[in-house]
């Protein structure tokens, strides 16, 4: 009787392992989302078309990882003391491309792609999205330099910075290439008449309108009122797409909310007009990534990033190849 008991045990343990690997494994496809095209929020310039999952919480991160603790932004990590970012040291000084992650916290901490620190011995943006593990002491995070013309021998203390707009982010996700963009960075501190001695792309970004509180007000309230079941959104400025980014769970989705709302705010430009992207041009748009995993692999090999844990995809950044009117 004891041997059938723990027998049963095993299976069940077994079968609730399978479960949610299999959970964890759902592809990021038509199969498993619904994009609501005819329910855009939309406010000013910036329109965000919701992707939900069609099995309500989601697919991933909610209820599987590490042991159901919480995944938290990076931003509130920092403002709650959960986290520490310092120079990571290799043979003959710090490493420019690398960043020494410490948490400190019972949280799982979200790091998204293109999200920025301030101060070290230079301003840096996170090359790929992570979730720095709970109970993890030591992560070392691949970055890229924003600020080329410093390197401080008395590093500042990091604080968070917000995350790129477009045309920086699409150089992280798409080319992963430095010299890429410090390009982006010159040309946008150059129509912003913004040249500086350290070729500083934040003296670029937080030269912010007064509309930046009212729409974060606006989205933010919007997500309020609504469930959680969302994987991501498709962000549209004018007659062009930002892009589209995807995340495996819907609490991951909310981690990474706030910090795509300033991405797409920074990423507005004086032309853009009233959101006018049409139904036709939106569908055209997913189905360049959604159909299926081998569409989708394909297409984001060129014009997006897909970002793994644990050899699982987490989030992915799809960005349009139609050529802007």
């Amino acid at each position: 009787m004891l041997k059938l008991l723990l027998y049963i045990r095993m299976y069940f343990f077994a079968l609730m392992f399978f479960l949610a690997h299999q959970q964890l494994k759902a592809q990021l496809t038509y199969n498993e989302l619904s994009v609501q095209y005819d329910s855009p929020w939309t406010f000013k310039k910036l329109q965000l078309i919701p992707i939900r999952f069609k099995d309500k919480g989601g697919a991933g991160f909610q209820n599987v990882t590490a042991f159901n603790k919480p995944v938290i932004s990076f931003d509130d990590a920092l403002k709650q003391h959960k986290i520490v970012i310092k120079e990571n040291t290799a043979e003959g000084g710090a490493d420019v491309s690398t960043l020494l992650v410490k948490n400190k916290s019972k949280d799982n901490i979200l790091l998204m792609s293109g999200e920025m620190v301030q101060g070290g011995k230079q301003d840096r943006a996170f090359g790929k999205t992570t979730i720095i593990p709970a109970g993890r002491n030591k992560n070392y995070v691949p970055v890229f330099c924003i600020e080329k013309g410093r390197w401080d021998d008395k590093p500042k203390r990091f604080k968070h910075a917000g995350t790129a707009g477009a045309g920086v982010r699409k150089q992280i996700d798409v080319t992963q290439r430095q010299n890429k963009i410090w390009k982006e960075i010159d040309a946008e501190l150059a129509e912003k008449n913004k040249k500086n001695q350290t070729s500083a792309y934040l003296s670029a970004y937080n030269d912010s309108t007064l509309d930046d509180t009212s729409y974060l007000r606006f989205f933010i309230n919007k997500m309020k009122e609504s469930d959680s079941s969302y994987a991501g959104f498709i962000a549209v400025a004018g007659n062009r797409i930002i892009n589209s980014e995807i995340f495996s769970g819907s609490d991951l989705c909310l981690a990474a909310y706030i910090d795509m709302i300033k991405s797409y705010v920074h990423s507005l430009q004086p032309s853009d007009g009233v959101p006018s992207k049409t139904y036709d041009e939106l569908k055209t748009f997913t189905d360049k990534f959604l159909p299926d995993k081998t569409t989708q692999k394909k297409y984001l090999s060129i014009n997006g990033r897909m970002y793994y844990d644990n050899g699982e995809v987490i989030h992915i950044v799809a960005y349009d190849n139609t050529p802007n009117p």
